[in-house]
């Protein structure tokens, strides 16, 4: 088992803070560790075990093989079963060809490794009864995420990083500790941990980021520019949660009706929104009916505004993901279409031929 003399109390006092002032774990929660047999994830295992009788919690290990490195994936794998037998955990594994998914379903490398992963934690779950999933997520984390997205040109919430807990449900104890911190743990706990080569990779941006970015934020402009973006990732973060509840309030008020495929608003309310509220009240309303924002960019924003407000020609707009949006001089209505939107605009083009040919069909006496 852990042997609390090797426990740093600054490290271990720094995750049980963190579990506490986000609420992260209720007492006799059952947690499923999600375990890579990388040092994030095995110290999170580490930490979990060495509050276990604090909060009472049971744990379990998931691991689940990508099959994209071949013998170095099943080595990993065959290690964090280890780790679990050592423990004594219960060990939850699975083997996914994510290349092979990734094609299917048109999707990155790292897309599809996410969609699986988080489809294998969560049914895992469904199995098994574990209310909580951990993951290793860390300080280095979330500002290697915040500097990718600012590359990106995303907005406050990008640049927000990585939520100590999402929905309830995943959590991340590291979040407020350093990669550094973790390797020194591991090395007082004399506890090894696999690395993996694809981390080496600068095809991918977030290791460009990690392995030449970040050392030469660190080197040339600010040694502890890690922490400086964790402190601006809390404070967008608060704020964020500050326009979520407004963006909820003023979305509601400009509300007229909701279906499950549409969503009706108020034009006059909207256009007496400042322009900043508008186009997250306009982002919610997409969500709401789309379940998602993907392929809806700043520049799709731009042309809603433009075409409910300020453009007096055509009466809907269409965006990705089968959405189209109506308008008239009171209401915008958001729908997603049952089917894609050139086939739904071929037969609207037929319908108008159709209409037009009776319409100059001279009448027989």
């Amino acid at each position: 088992m852990i042997d609390d003399n090797f426990i740093p109390p600054r490290f271990i006092e720094t995750v049980s803070g963190t579990i506490c002032e986000f609420n992260m774990l209720e007492q006799e929660a059952s947690v499923l560790a999600a375990v890579s047999g990388g040092p994030d994830s095995v110290a999170l295992v580490l930490c979990l075990l060495a509050l276990k009788d604090k909060y009472a919690v049971t744990i379990g290990i998931a691991h689940l093989n990508h099959l994209l490195r071949k013998e170095e994936s099943l080595r990993d794998e065959a290690f964090t079963k280890e780790l679990a037998d050592r423990f004594g955990l219960p060990f939850h594994s699975e083997q996914v060809d994510v290349t092979a998914y990734a094609k299917t379903h048109r999707l990155s490398i790292e897309e599809a490794g996410r969609d699986v992963r988080y489809r294998f934690f969560n049914q895992t779950c469904a199995r098994h009864g574990y209310t909580k999933i951990a993951t290793g997520h860390n300080k280095n984390d979330t500002a290697e995420l915040m500097l990718m997205n600012l590359l990106r040109g995303a907005g406050p919430k990008g640049l927000s990083g990585i939520p100590p807990i999402r929905d309830g449900r995943y959590i991340r104890p590291l979040i407020r500790i350093s990669k550094q911190e973790i390797l020194e743990f591991l090395s007082l706990q004399n506890q090894p941990y696999m690395t993996d080569s694809s981390n080496k990779d600068t095809a991918y941006l977030r290791n460009k980021v990690r392995n030449q970015l970040v050392p030469h934020l660190q080197s040339e402009y600010n040694p502890k520019i890690i922490d400086a973006l964790a402190r601006l990732s809390t404070i967008l973060r608060q704020e964020e949660d500050f326009w979520d509840i407004e963006t909820k309030k003023q979305l509601n008020r400009c509300l007229i009706k909701s279906e499950t495929a549409s969503i009706v608003l108020s034009k006059p309310l909207m256009s007496g929104l400042h322009p900043a509220l508008l186009k997250r009240v306009i982002r919610k309303a997409i969500k709401t009916v789309k379940k998602d924002l993907k392929r809806i960019s700043m520049a799709h924003m731009d042309d809603i505004i433009t075409f409910c407000f300020q453009d007096n020609s055509g009466i809907s707009l269409d965006l990705p993901g089968r959405i189209r949006i109506y308008k008239d001089t009171h209401v915008i209505t958001i729908k997603k279409e049952n089917c894609p939107l050139r086939e739904l605009g071929k037969k609207e083009k037929q319908l108008r031929r159709t209409a037009q040919k009776k319409q100059d069909k001279p009448e027989s006496f």
